[in-house]
């Protein structure tokens, strides 16, 4: 038997959700940012008011988990995702990256390249990402020793993110929402 509630009877039981854990109030009214500060991490805030649902704190707080920019120079992963797919620390040169792996690049019929692909700590919108960065040989894009002649273009940039997504399966974490 399948019992429906409506809309309004939902934000009642949230309501009295709410009233019954005093915790996961005092959390939401302090905001993100104070409340990942308080209980030690955003992983400890989604455990405490999702309930671990990663998904449900991204469309509560519209929270993009994984982003690509307009330009599609760029792929962004929250840190709260990072922390969930346990990704390998990395630490060089006073950097301290996560480890994606190795993938290919190139055309479709000519030479193939290796890309190694790491994660890089940024901060957007007073959140915590990472951007996907990495190098080929002498090329490759998000470091500064990367001239801009061995920059690797848009479609060289997709077909690497492409295979990030399908890798870690972030296709069901790629939000519609998208950052400037």
């Amino acid at each position: 038997m399948k019992i429906i509630i409506t809309e309004s009877q939902y934000k009642r039981i949230l309501r009295e959700e709410e009233q019954e854990n005093p915790l996961k109030k005092k959390l939401k009214d302090m905001g993100i940012e104070r409340a990942s500060k308080l209980v030690g991490g955003i992983s400890n805030v989604i455990d405490i008011l999702y309930d671990g649902n990663i998904l449900s704190f991204s469309e509560d707080t519209t929270t993009p988990l994984a982003y690509m920019s307009l330009d599609r120079l760029n792929l962004y992963l929250h840190k709260a995702l990072v922390n969930e797919l346990g990704l390998k620390d990395i630490v060089w040169a006073g950097r301290n990256e996560k480890e994606l792996g190795k993938f290919g690049y190139g055309s479709k019929n000519g030479m193939r390249y290796a890309f190694n692909a790491t994660l890089a700590p940024t901060t957007l919108h007073n959140q915590n990402y990472y951007k996907v960065v990495g190098t080929s040989g002498d090329s490759g894009f998000g470091y500064s020793f990367i001239t801009k002649k061995n920059t690797l273009g848009v479609r060289y940039r997709q077909q690497i993110f492409q295979q990030i997504i399908d890798k870690y399966n972030l296709s069901k974490y790629m939000g519609v929402k998208t950052f400037y």
